[in-house]
């Protein structure tokens, strides 16, 4: 380790980045009568009246360099939406990456602009816009404090696409009722950007994101003269009906379900939700994870609309808000405030429960069935000062028949400060009487109570960036609002990585190592640790390969089990090997591994394999593959293995036919203390999708599955979904 830090005395500046003297971007009302077509060009007569900018950058693959092809931006509103008008030049268009791809499957592999939005200005999270160059969408939300794009939430919007001789042009209309902006006076903040993937995958951008800032989103640009509508309130509600036909068992069971989704936006700040009998189902399976050889809970992503408002708001320095552990909500209502110092919301959920509790320790989680429940999630965000912002997270759940509650309190920080550091924070406090009975349920008992601190403090340069995490999670700590697989331990992780530009065959080389130290509260023992260095680099045909050194990662299963010392190799590549196999993402561990039933360490192996195909130009092909073992004297004692097949196919830009064929296997041979244990899982899943938008939107389908000696069941379904508009309230409110 002391060679890494060493590493900061000898690691060079990065080269000098300049921005552009003026990152204004200037908007231009329509004249009274003039409509703007969604034809993807820049033909309208108002378009020669809207400044152009041009004065674009590349983030990749050399920050700061001037761009090889040239991109002009501009930006026209009336009291409906704003407009943004790319044109995209490139001297050589017979090169672009045009395919049709599913909705939010637009991806680096692809030739894309995107329009970043940010109307509230505080730089803390930004709605985003994408059109690739075959016409085909993906929305979502980046959130600046842990860097990350959601593409889950889905907009009211739309763009098109139109290619000329010299590249393509795309025109973008986000309504106002889209945007979440706040009263007085404006400072929406703006950027575009343009992906153009060739031998090498290149990101420009319309304002300098220099590799030390604090997020993608930090230096969002001036976007100004945009007016908003005089009257912005507005009511939008999306009735669906469901139609399930299903067979288990020879019992065949028929049902109609309605349910009703309404959003009410009383003043530009202010969002209200409202959801009745929500058809929470899931119209894409969850991709199967290994878990036989697994001590805790597995993270699922959220898929459903009614928690997407201003997703952001639920983000944490812990995952202290999961909302997938909400299983089947009779109804539910929501709040949220955007303003410009503060944002909030709020929900009530009414649970019918049926899904799994988790209930953490320091070895690992454990499950109790999940009552029905009443459940409130309350979270607040106020910019206290420049850098610094403080946040509140409130939960509370009320499980039903007296079988007790589960609150959960306390604030959080996040500060960026002296240019280069940034520090996340928090603090909860739990109290719960819902605890575990014999039958494996849930009943009321002795109040257990508990707290959890953490702190993340980053330094962050152009040449090297370090990263010290402290997790202190007391043994009465549950939060079963929240993800919480492990408690009773206190956990310190260091991170060190230093990066060069430039280096050989590479676009960006990096060394990097790692520490981490997990000890439980009670015993004093070690429950894991570790350490690792390794390396990582990027380069042409969207290349990204690391290769990291195990040196030691011991873990405990149980209480005064022996501490298991994992020595392996991992490695792993991401890469566009051709334009008609866009993308391989595989990675692979191989070594002396854990077993965690045997409790030995055994050599094993464990890999995955994701991959992106397009054999024809309206076909997408994605298999994925995760894949283990592990041997003893050369006797295989376990292997598990699932399998995601995923075909779609392409009729046009909105009508589109999905498969989905998944399968599990897990063995496990019999010996000392262990059982054999063979298992086989399948399923199977047609779809036909129509989607006119983001709320009216068509199903068709049918699926099939069976998990281990359960009967196999067989479900045919229908679904209409469809957006009545929105509804002018108020003293004649607008759009």
């Amino acid at each position: 380790m002391s060679a890494l830090l060493a590493g900061l005395v000898l690691a060079g500046p990065a080269r000098a980045q300049t921005a552009p003297a003026d990152e204004t971007v200037r908007a231009v009302r329509l004249a009274p009568g003039e409509r703007i077509v969604l034809d993807g060009t820049l033909s309208h007569p108002a378009w020669a009246r809207a400044p152009v900018f041009d004065r674009f950058v590349e983030k990749f693959p050399v920050t700061g360099h001037e761009p090889s092809q040239a991109t002009r931006v501009q930006v026209l509103f009336d009291d409906e939406a704003v407009y943004v008008g790319v044109n995209a030049l490139d001297s050589e268009p017979a090169q672009m990456r045009n395919m049709l791809v599913r909705s939010d499957g637009v991806n680096r592999t692809q030739d894309f602009v995107v329009v970043y939005v940010d109307p509230i200005g505080a730089k803390r999270s930004a709605q985003f816009f994408r059109i690739n160059s075959a016409g085909s969408l993906a929305d979502g939300l980046h959130t600046a404090a842990d860097d990350s794009e959601d593409f889950a939430p889905d907009f009211d919007w739309d763009a098109a696409v139109a290619h000329h001789a010299q590249g393509w042009s795309a025109v973008f209309r986000l309504p106002f009722a889209s945007l979440r902006f706040a009263e007085g006076a404006q400072r929406w903040r703006f950027m575009v950007g343009r992906r153009m993937p060739r031998d090498q995958f290149h990101l420009f951008t319309s304002v300098l994101v220099p590799r030390e800032a604090a997020s993608f989103i930090d230096r969002l640009q001036p976007l100004e003269g945009v007016a908003l509508p005089e009257r912005h309130a507005f009511l939008t509600l999306r009735p669906s009906a469901t139609l399930r036909s299903s067979n288990e068992s020879g019992t065949r069971k028929s049902q109609l379900e309605g349910s009703l989704d309404a959003k009410w936006r009383p003043r530009a700040e202010l969002v209200v939700d409202g959801t009745l009998n929500p058809d929470f189902s899931q119209v894409a399976l969850d991709v199967p994870q290994l878990a036989g050889n697994q001590r805790f809970a597995l993270f699922l992503a959220e898929k459903r609309p009614f928690f997407f408002e201003s997703a952001d708001l639920l983000r944490s320095p812990t995952d202290a808000v999961y909302t997938r552990s909400i299983t089947a909500p009779r109804g539910g209502l929501r709040a949220t405030w955007r303003g410009q110092g503060f944002a909030g919301t709020a929900f009530v959920i009414d649970d019918r429960g049926g899904g799994l509790v988790l209930l953490p320790g320091p070895y690992g989680t454990g499950f109790a069935e999940q009552p029905g429940a009443c459940s409130l999630t309350a979270r607040g965000k106020l910019e206290a000062a420049d850098g610094l912002q403080a946040g509140l997270i409130a939960a509370a759940r009320r499980y039903e028949k007296g079988r007790g509650d589960n609150d959960v309190a306390g604030p959080d920080l996040e500060w960026s400060f002296a240019d280069a550091w940034r520090l996340r924070a928090q603090w909860l406090h739990a109290r719960t009487t819902a605890q575990p009975d014999a039958a494996g349920g849930l009943a009321r008992g002795p109040a257990q109570e508990g707290d959890r601190v953490y702190a993340r403090l980053t330094r962050a340069t152009p040449a090297s960036e370090t990263t010290l995490t402290l997790d202190h999670i007391d043994r009465g700590f549950r939060h079963d609002g929240g993800f919480v697989g492990q408690n009773g331990t206190r956990r310190v992780d260091l991170v060190q990585a230093f990066t060069w530009q430039g280096v050989g065959p590479f676009n960006e080389f990096q060394l990097n190592g790692a520490l981490h130290h997990a000890g439980d509260q009670d015993r004093g023992d070690t429950v894991a640790e570790g350490w690792r260095v390794g390396l990582w680099a990027s380069g042409a045909s969207n290349l990204e390969w690391r290769l990291n050194l195990q040196l030691r990662n011991a873990l405990r299963t149980a209480e005064g089990a022996p501490l298991l010392a994992e020595r392996y190799v991992n490695s792993g590549v991401v890469v566009t090997p051709a334009l008609w196999f866009p993308l391989l993402d595989a990675w692979v561990d191989a070594g002396e591994l854990a077993d965690t039933l045997a409790n030995r360490v055994r050599p094993g192996v464990r890999a995955n394999l994701a991959a992106k195909l397009r054999p024809l130009a309206p076909l997408e092909l994605e298999p994925t593959l995760s894949y283990a073992t592990l041997r003893d004297d050369g006797t295989l004692r376990y292997r598990e293995a699932t399998q995601q097949w995923l075909a779609i196919w392409h009729f046009d830009a909105r009508h589109t036919l999905r498969a989905i064929v998944q399968r599990t296997t897990l063995d496990r041979r019999a010996e000392s203390g262990v059982a054999a244990l063979a298992s086989r899982g399948s399923a199977q899943s047609l779809t036909y999708a129509f989607r006119r938008s983001a709320g009216t939107l068509f199903y068709l389908g049918a699926t099939r599955s069976k998990a281990g000696a359960a009967p196999r069941v067989s479900e045919a379904f229908a679904k209409l979904q469809v957006d009545v508009g929105e509804l002018r309230i108020g003293m004649g409110a607008g759009p």
